[in-house]
């Protein structure tokens, strides 16, 4: 375990100390005042106690443990939510939600969390005594997760407010949103202004803390966003994508592990791969909460394979909400090693014995990349696990490349070529060579759903190819017609999933509860 989440562990309690927390919003309470910044922010160790304040939104349960990373991000046409119809109804996993939806508001709110700490941060570390290197390195790591979180809030919502101060006074907190275009170049620079001042070698042994490259991959993403739907920034953007993610490769400190198992078990076991780091970055959660040690993880419960045994020492318990769909499955072929990977091909009964699903069933085969049988920590809890979750991986960054080199030079590179096949190559699948534009940005698309499916990125692929809408009623409907989709009652709300999705679930609506404080704030336009 890392240094700064043991410093996690020991702040998670009063983290409210150096935020804005209030109990029904965000914005309607005065700041918790044990600690006056004036006194707080005075030498490096504090200073890394409120940079772990900025870390720790990205392990609450309502962002990376469950609500952003399953249940609002996991929303598309490779899985759906393995429930009879009535249990996704009211909620954002089943695309029949509102504005006062408590799923979306929890995870607004404690994002804007991780803003306010970073801007408390920021404000009060130049005060501090301690090496200027290291105050450089933590104001790089604060101002990128500050990007970062509006990077989320605007992906997730569209137009959002961009906060650069501390909120402390409920009188003044109310703010107009930023265009979406201008947010995203914001966002940009300011990531750009953090790749020399974050670390580039101590913390490469790290998943969980931002280095150089995790800066890099991420503007990478974040451009490539800027490049499609909504904003249409187009082929300057393609060409900053390209040109960040070739960064990342360049620094020869990355690379495919040939076991592409061993990924999701080290994330299971608190392992990191320091031969390969393809991790780049993971929302790293501990312990089992029996043991005293505990993050509000659900990763490998509520998205997992099916494991019906409660048990402290056996092999978990999880719940499987969520499966692979017939589109999933049929991006495969039979020789890809991905494919069991990530559609399970057994469940674990009440008794811990692993039963294999049948060649029929297809449909009925659960997320397979986050097993609680891989988890080495016990007794195990029942429902929160210490299994980590990727926010960056190496193979996402040479996807992004070949993405955008085709993009911005109106068909593949050699460079394209190499990084998919790159890909390919690991999944023991037949490389390619020879496509046109338009059919490798179909290979391109495809192989990011083969790589990288249940990764919480999928949704924002469709969204910013401007496929959303499409890929729900049109390529999923269809597959839920298909002969091979089971018709049981666990089988069937997918189909009130396609039939609800409509052009306003692209984005989420802002909460009502936020629109009730900030009277400078407009709902979105795809919610109006």
């Amino acid at each position: 375990m890392n240094q700064l989440y043991k410093t996690f562990r020991n702040i998670c309690i009063g983290i409210g100390v150096l935020s804005l927390t209030a109990c029904d919003s965000f914005f309607e309470t005065t700041p918790y005042d044990f600690i006056a910044p004036e006194i707080f922010y005075s030498n490096e160790k504090e200073c890394t106690m409120a940079l772990a304040g900025v870390y720790y939104s990205l392990v609450y349960e309502s962002v990376y443990g469950n609500f952003y990373s399953c249940m609002i991000s996991n929303v598309d046409d490779l899985s759906y939510y393995t429930r009879p119809a009535a249990t996704t109804s009211s909620h954002v996993y089943g695309n029949d939600h509102n504005s006062s939806n408590t799923t979306i508001f929890s995870t607004w709110e404690d994002i804007y969390k991780g803003i306010n700490n970073a801007n408390l941060l920021l404000e009060n570390i130049d005060n501090a005594q301690m090496d200027d290197k290291v105050r450089v390195r933590i104001k790089g790591e604060a101002k990128f997760l500050r990007a970062f979180y509006h990077f989320l809030l605007v992906q997730g919502w569209y137009e959002v407010p961009i906060r650069t101060q501390s909120l402390n006074d409920v009188n003044n907190s109310s703010q107009e949103v930023t265009p979406h275009a201008e947010a995203l170049d914001w966002i940009i620079k300011e990531m750009e202004d953090c790749v020399d001042m974050v670390d580039d070698s101590t913390y490469d042994l790290s998943p969980s803390h931002v280095k150089k490259n995790n800066v890099m991959g991420i503007l990478a993403r974040v451009c490539l966003w800027r490049a499609g739907y909504p904003s249409e920034g187009g082929k300057p953007f393609y060409e900053k994508a390209a040109f960040w993610g070739k960064k990342v490769r360049e620094s020869n400190k990355h690379k495919l592990n040939p076991d592409v198992y061993q990924i999701w078990k080290n994330m299971a076991s608190d392992k990191y791969d320091t031969e390969y780091n393809e991790s780049l970055w993971e929302a790293e959660f501990l312990g089992s909460r029996i043991n005293g040690q505990w993050t509000a993880g659900r990763i490998g419960n509520v998205i997992g394979n099916l494991q019906a045994m409660d048990s402290q020492n056996g092999f978990g318990y999880s719940y499987g909400f969520y499966s692979g769909s017939l589109v999933l499955w049929d991006l495969y072929d039979d020789k890809d090693t991905r494919r069991d990977l990530s559609m399970a091909p057994y469940q674990i009964n009440n008794k811990d014995v692993k039963v294999d699903w049948k060649a029929t069933e297809i449909v009925q085969r659960r997320c397979g990349k986050y097993r609680r049988e891989w988890e080495t920590t016990v007794p195990k809890q029942k429902n929160y696990t210490p299994e980590n979750y990727p926010i960056l991986r190496y193979a996402d960054v040479l996807l992004m490349i070949a993405e955008a080199e085709n993009e911005a030079n109106a068909g593949p590179t050699p460079v394209a070529y190499e990084c998919i096949n790159e890909v390919r190559k690991r999944a023991g699948i037949t490389e390619l060579s020879g496509l046109s534009y338009e059919d490798f940005q179909q290979e391109v698309r495809d192989e990011r759903g083969r790589e990288l499916c249940f990764e919480s990125l999928r949704k924002y692929d469709l969204i910013r190819w401007g496929i959303y809408v499409d890929a729900i009623r049109n390529t999923l409907g269809a597959a839920t017609e298909d002969s091979r989709w089971a018709t049981g009652t666990n089988f069937v709300g997918v189909k009130e999933f396609v039939k609800r999705t409509s052009d306003k679930h692209v984005f989420l609506p802002i909460p009502s509860k936020e629109l009730s404080v900030n009277t400078k704030l407009q709902q979105n336009k795809y919610w109006k």
